[in-house]
């Protein structure tokens, strides 16, 4: 079997688990009760927030938010839904809490509150196939394709800009499919969230160049709908980042 036909393998069977998944999703309930927190997530972006070979949500972002859940003596209701309607669900007030390697966006600074980060400094990076003339820089993706995640840091950066072709996909997984493929010339993500797919993959096939201009930082989202919250759960991250939780978690997913 060729290299490319076992990259295309890996990258459909982590398509199929999503099919899957999201067959399931309008089975889950929400609960309404006080002693509940209500999360969202989508669990297609390791390693913050991913389904494991048992079909349970795990990651960074998940481990996170369960000890803030713990810490403020709340049991998590934790909701799997696209990423596109984890705002709107949580403007609603559907939602509580947003758990999704998602950044404290500008854009959104009137729409929802959010905590201070507690991971920064990951970069983004331009990854392309080794196969490819170089690509090592924003002016080098004018007139390219290029995907980016929708909604994620990536995406609004490259839309700042009128040179690149940019292709909007949902998870990191489509990204690669279409890289290898050859239906794109690149793929813009913070680092982190590519190292996941390498664990499988030959690091060797790929080119990747970090954007020194440009790096991501990931919160938890709190919807307006529960003003007191956003101070709860500030407070519990604050004792976790001071008693060394949050560097814990960081070293269990490789991401100190």
């Amino acid at each position: 079997m060729n290299y490319g036909l076992q990259l295309l393998l890996i990258v459909l069977g982590i398509g199929s688990m999503a099919f899957w998944i999201s067959h399931r999703k309008s089975q889950l309930h929400i609960h309404t009760d006080a002693s509940y927190l209500i999360v969202g997530t989508n669990a297609e972006y390791p390693p913050f927030t991913f389904r494991n070979h048992n079909s349970e949500i795990v990651g960074f972002d998940i481990d996170i938010v369960k000890e803030v859940a713990n810490r403020l003596h709340k049991t998590i209701d934790l909701v799997d839904m696209s990423f596109s309607m984890l705002l709107p669900k949580l403007q609603s007030g559907a939602l509580q809490i947003i758990a999704a390697g998602v950044s404290p966006l500008a854009e959104r600074e009137s729409q929802v509150f959010f905590t201070k980060p507690y991971l920064r400094n990951d970069p983004l990076v331009i990854i392309t196939r080794a196969d490819h003339a170089p690509l090592t820089s924003i002016a080098d993706l004018t007139g390219q394709t290029v995907i980016v995640n929708d909604g994620f840091t990536a995406d609004l950066y490259l839309s700042s800009f009128t040179g690149p072709i940019i292709k909007r996909l949902p998870t990191v997984a489509d990204a690669f499919l279409n890289l290898i493929s050859k239906r794109a010339d690149a793929f813009v993500s913070a680092r982190a969230a590519i190292e996941p797919f390498f664990e499988h993959a030959d690091r060797s096939k790929f080119i990747i160049t970090v954007l020194p201009e440009k790096s991501d930082s990931y919160v938890l989202i709190v919807s307006r709908k529960y003003p007191e919250l956003l101070e709860q759960v500030q407070d519990v991250l604050d004792a976790m980042e001071q008693d060394g939780t949050i560097a814990t978690i960081k070293q269990k997913w490789n991401l100190s």
